[in-house]
């Protein structure tokens, strides 16, 4: 398990180890929980081995009870959850080791934007860049070791990843995997929205789900949207400058309904809109508009394409009906 984790494992070592995910509900909950921990221990979640350790112990105990909710089955399935156990032992063992030795050789770091109109170049140690957007955070190692080339990252970014053949590059979100050897993409996984998604802009990319179970190869010019509710993924072709306008402090919205531009402004300018019920909302509009005007302007834009007019009231902005 540590080396599928780590990226390391052979074609075979893969096989053998997806095979053992498939079998059972119970092995493919301990992995998730463990993969939980594993990138959790490497980050900064935990400041201490005290805290990783009680959090092993929570990850133990669950384990035990999902066995013990069972006890009519104990005998028979006694074999299985020993197993189960003893190989959650070993890899809390090897958390609380890999945990501090970490501390001294592999740093992990965390860069955010919290500000809705501003976005944030990082440079890591491989010379990749990439641009975070606002509301997002990526946490990274100071050096890249040996294996993969592993991020983790929650929100959108832009990816300008350097190329290196035998040591791929990895995003983790929270429902989705993105490897890649050398290429420029777009990735958007917030963690309150329904879907996430990741726009290819030249080189290809492999999506894997959560568990590594591969779903769809990109190549440039093609958006995957996964469903978080239903699990299902969908790949099609787009123009890519809708998705990555946002690095030169820009945002297109293209084919977009009424309610989608008004619940974007609302994001990025932090107003309250309500739309009269009077307002046909049937078309779709290419929208584009810069994030250093003001909501003013970008809704008198708006106005100029759209059969609407607004109001100010108060603390929140009616559009109605030209």
């Amino acid at each position: 398990m540590i080396r599928y984790l780590q990226g390391t494992c052979s074609l075979e070592e893969k096989q053998l180890f997806e095979a053992w995910l498939k079998a059972s509900e119970q092995n493919r909950h301990l992995f998730y929980e463990t993969r939980v921990l594993w990138y959790a221990s490497r980050i900064e979640y935990f400041g201490s081995e005290e805290q990783l350790a009680r959090a092993l112990a929570i990850l133990t105990e669950n384990i035990r009870r999902k066995g013990g909710q069972h006890r009519k089955k104990i005998y028979l399935q006694w074999g299985r959850y020993a197993a189960i156990f003893i190989g959650a032992m070993a890899v809390a063992w090897f958390f609380l080791v890999q945990h501090h030795f970490n501390k001294n050789t592999e740093a992990w770091l965390t860069a955010s934007v919290k500000h809705t109109d501003s976005s944030k170049l990082v440079v890591l140690s491989d010379g990749t860049q990439i641009w975070l957007n606002s509301n997002s955070t990526i946490s990274y190692p100071r050096q890249f070791l040996n294996g993969a080339r592993t991020v983790s990252l929650q929100g959108e970014a832009y990816f300008d990843v350097t190329h290196d053949s035998s040591h791929p590059f990895i995003i983790h979100t929270s429902n989705i995997s993105i490897k890649v050897l050398g290429t420029s993409f777009n990735v958007q996984a917030y963690p309150g929205e329904s879907q996430a998604e990741a726009v290819l802009i030249r080189g290809k990319i492999a999506i894997d789900d959560s568990v590594g179970n591969k779903l769809a190869v990109l190549v440039p010019g093609q958006i995957a949207r996964f469903e978080k509710g239903d699990h299902k993924l969908t790949v099609q072709n787009v123009n890519t400058d809708a998705y990555t306008s946002w690095r030169h402090g820009q945002v297109t919205l293209g084919a977009a309904s009424l309610k989608t531009i008004v619940n974007k402004l609302s994001e990025l300018y932090q107003v309250h809109f309500s739309i009269d019920p009077s307002v046909t909302d049937t078309i779709g509009y290419n929208f584009t508009f810069s994030k250093r005007k003001t909501v003013t302007e970008v809704i008198d834009m708006l106005c100029f394409v759209a059969p609407i007019r607004y109001q100010i009231q108060g603390h929140e902005i009616l559009i109605t009906r030209k």
